[in-house]
């Protein structure tokens, strides 16, 4: 059972974007890194420069032999990467973000990120948790989508069996928890209203993950810290005051919560299930594809009621091992078809190199000198 269940059914505290915000507003708590480092260069005495551009790239390049950078370690440190590649750097848009462009990139993901989170989280008071775990996982079919027309994923026959295989497996596991659970399920109140926010949070999520990976493309790009530093202070100014048109239609009472253990599950999540798991969920998600992390996701679901069979000694039914396979087979599918395609990109890459060799070998056989010594 996830944590707004809990609260609902058992401490009737239903807050789901009094949770979000304070989810999101944890994030605020990497700009300490990145302030940390400002005072004590500025203690000691060093100029604080925003990260190198690509026109500091350009510049830099040009010079090359005679660059002059000074009172930045960052860009010192840039000079000298670029004197050792020498010529392999040709690429300006790998330049790494500076401080406007990341401040820009948080405030979009900000907003999605909020929306997809608290769709995910209001559904459960308006629909059942199998229902809102089902279509929630429909957001592999919306990163595959809006991914192969963004160029960030190539659509496969493969990928589509993949995430297809995921989402039924999701699906035959909720089931098997909820026939499975000893508490009684009350009757949702809106379930067509609850199945839509459920669905929205997955369109929302798919938006987002290939908005990160269009924009940033690599981790070397971003400095992430900053970037979710931005997303938490953003959120903590320009959203509380949706709380006071919550609290004033009755959407959603502002009320602190006073048992203890709500608060320390609240705080709890909010630093594991946010603060921690967004950093490895961005990390992850630059170093592989947006499809392989959202499958990946797909994998908390069996993985948390195994944790209920080793536990707490909960026997689940074949639907549960079916469905656990199915989530398994599409996210291994998925990888299967991205190292494929890397492999592929990698033959083709050096199959160019070559060419390229063979095109100046002939060049500098037929004019007599080699071509590099001009």
């Amino acid at each position: 059972m996830g944590l707004f269940q809990f609260l609902d059914e058992y401490k009737h505290y239903n807050k789901p974007f009094f949770v979000t915000y304070v989810n999101t507003a944890s994030f605020s708590l990497y700009l300490l890194g990145p302030f940390f480092k400002y005072w004590l260069r500025k203690f000691r005495g060093y100029k604080f420069n925003p990260p190198p551009t690509a026109r500091t790239i350009r510049r830099t390049r040009s010079s090359y032999g005679s660059i002059s950078l000074s009172g930045s370690l960052d860009a010192q440190l840039l000079t000298e990467s670029i004197l050792e590649q020498g010529s392999e750097v040709v690429n300006p848009d790998d330049a790494p973000l500076n401080y406007r462009q990341i401040a820009r990139l948080s405030l979009e993901f900000c907003i999605l990120w909020f929306a997809a989170n608290w769709s995910t989280n209001a559904s459960l008071a308006y629909t059942t948790v199998a229902s809102s775990t089902i279509l929630a996982s429909m957001s592999g079919f919306f990163t595959l989508a809006i991914g192969a027309f963004m160029k960030t994923e190539s659509f496969s026959t493969i990928k589509l069996i993949a995430v297809c295989g995921s989402v039924l497996g999701v699906a035959l596991v909720s089931e098997s928890d909820r026939r499975n659970s000893n508490i009684e399920p009350s009757s949702p109140p809106a379930p067509i209203f609850g199945d839509f926010l459920a669905l929205m949070s997955a369109l929302f999520y798919g938006c987002y993950t290939v908005l990160l990976k269009v924009k940033i493309q690599n981790e070397n790009r971003v400095n992430m810290s900053l970037f979710f530093g931005f997303v938490g202070m953003f959120n903590l100014l320009l959203l509380w005051p949706i709380f006071g048109v919550l609290h004033w239609t009755g959407v959603e009472p502002f009320e602190l919560p006073h048992d203890p253990r709500v608060i320390g599950m609240i705080l709890v999540n909010a630093f594991v299930g946010t603060f921690v798991s967004d950093y490895l969920w961005l990390l992850s998600m630059l170093l592989t594809t947006p499809l392989v992390v959202t499958l990946g996701l797909s994998l908390t679901i069996p993985l948390a009621l195994l944790g209920d069979v080793i536990g707490y000694g909960r026997v689940l039914g074949l639907g549960y091992w079916v469905g656990a396979g199915l989530v398994l087979a599409g996210f291994f599918g998925v990888n299967g078809a991205a190292l494929t395609e890397i492999s592929e990109e990698e033959k083709q890459e050096e199959e160019l190199t070559q060419s390229i060799e063979v095109t100046n070998m002939t060049m500098t056989t037929e004019e007599g000198e080699p071509l590099l010594a001009r």
